[in-house]
């Protein structure tokens, strides 16, 4: 007698009764209408990506919007497994995804030393917020630092003086990782930088670097960002200078430098040190949401909670942390430049090889490829014998889908009563605004961005 089940390939009981796909559910379809009459002046114009976004999120898992079924022709065995979202933003899915990444980049480092570092921009002049609202501004900025960076770390390098003059073409091993999320959802956009301890020249050889010299590096950090912001026009000559001016400690600009992480006899430090870089914005275990009356509660371990009064506050925090579409969040750069192919070697082409390829790869990535590497689990593998299970077909009917769940009695969510929106801002008569919007733009915003 054949058998069928549903595959928790996610944790998805978890995921359907954590706050933030209860808080998705009850307020967001009225939270995206309403967004540019509460939230447009205090957090700036909506992702482009959120309706889509969330859209997935609240599907991701639910056996009510897709299955495929599978089943092993030896145990007869079927299973139906549903879809992920595969967002960057799901903290199933990002979670699971950061794991896989961090254990595979542990396994693949070179055995040298490493370090942490953390650079973090100032919020004075309104300089976090002009980053929150410009990814491209990131993404230039991080391509700055690996500048800097690799310049230091070749003036810093002690080597014989008949080699100093390949010091210009040796390189770190950079991995950064940008995050736009501070406690509680604030915009903070920092760079995660795990690098090397030393330096490849181009003939291969090592060097360590073991001092680090903490002031010069944040001087010159500073120095080219500062820059870089009045070569686009983000910053004029005079704020520019005065921001160099200041000292460095009161300047905004940190530099944070972990202990050296020895490969490979700390890997696991090394791998926690990956997983935290990689982590999602919000972790599902430190949120509550109460329905009677809308309020959010983010509790993280060893901080002071953050409490939203009502659902939308929470939810237009939320979306300012979306990435946009095609925007990279992890790069490699120096020896671990993708284009050097030092992390992942191509293999040697033979000419059997080349004879047998027909066509070229597609670019297109399977589904049992994604599902392992988001959740360490291959989907189609029998659970009972280990053999490989065949595909049958997908479901995305909806007159199937009902038939198939109601026989296996799964894919109802209990009924919930849900919380009530928030009142209608008062407006104030005196200044002509709404009195009850937190602005998060800081204080003489407007005067910096005219300057």
């Amino acid at each position: 007698m054949a058998s069928c089940g549903l595959v928790p390939l996610y944790r998805q009981r978890e995921f359907h009764q954590s706050p933030l796909w209860r808080i998705l559910v009850d307020h967001a379809e009225p939270f995206l209408q309403t967004y540019d009459s509460r939230f447009a002046d205090s957090h700036g114009p909506l992702p482009r990506e959120a309706e889509r976004v969330i859209d997935r999120l609240v599907r991701c898992g639910d056996p009510r919007y897709g299955l495929s079924l599978l089943h092993c022709p030896d145990c007869r065995l079927h299973l139906a497994v549903p879809y992920s979202c595969k967002t960057r933003v799901c903290p199933s899915c990002v979670n699971r995804r950061a794991e896989v990444l961090a254990h595979s980049l542990a396994e693949k480092l070179p055995e040298v030393d490493y370090r942490h570092l953390v650079i973090t921009l100032p919020k004075k002049m309104g300089l976090r917020k002009r980053f929150q609202l410009n990814p491209r501004l990131q993404r230039q900025i991080g391509r700055l630092l690996h500048r800097v960076l690799t310049r230091w770390t070749a003036a810093q390098i002690g080597c014989h003086r008949n080699r100093r003059d390949q010091r210009e073409k040796a390189r770190p091993g950079i991995i950064m990782a940008v995050q736009s999320f501070g406690a509680g959802l604030k915009t903070h956009v920092h760079y995660h930088i795990l690098i090397t301890d030393g330096i490849w020249f181009p003939d291969g050889s090592y060097y360590a670097l073991g001092h680090w010299d903490q002031t010069s590096l944040l001087g010159q950090l500073r120095h080219s960002i500062l820059k870089s912001l009045v070569a686009r026009g983000c910053l004029q000559p005079e704020t520019a200078n005065l921001l160099e001016s200041w000292p460095l400690e009161r300047s905004g600009f940190s530099a944070f430098l972990g202990d050296p992480i020895n490969q490979p006899g700390d890997r696991p430090r090394l791998q926690r040190v990956l997983n935290y870089i990689l982590r999602p914005a919000l972790p599902l275990k430190h949120l509550s949401y109460v329905e009677s009356t809308g309020e959010v509660r983010y509790s993280p371990p060893r901080a002071a909670p953050k409490v939203w009064e009502h659902a939308y506050d929470f939810l237009a925090d939320w979306v300012q942390h979306i990435p946009r579409a095609r925007q990279h969040q992890v790069t490699y750069a120096g020896h671990f430049a993708n284009a050097l192919g030092n992390l992942n070697p191509k293999p040697e082409s033979t000419e059997e090889t080349d004879k047998t390829k027909e066509s070229k790869p597609s670019k297109w990535v399977k589904w049992r490829t994604l599902i392992l590497r988001c959740w360490a689990i291959d989907p189609e593998l029998c659970p009972k014998c280990g053999k490989e299970m065949k595909r049958s077909k997908a479901l995305r009917e909806q007159h199937q889908l009902q038939r198939l769940l109601k026989s296996l009695g799964i894919g109802l969510y209990p009924v919930r009563p849900r919380s009530p929106p928030p009142p209608d801002p008062q407006l104030d008569t005196d200044s002509g605004t709404f009195s009850d919007c937190d602005s998060q733009i800081p204080t003489g915003w407007d005067d910096w961005e005219a300057a």
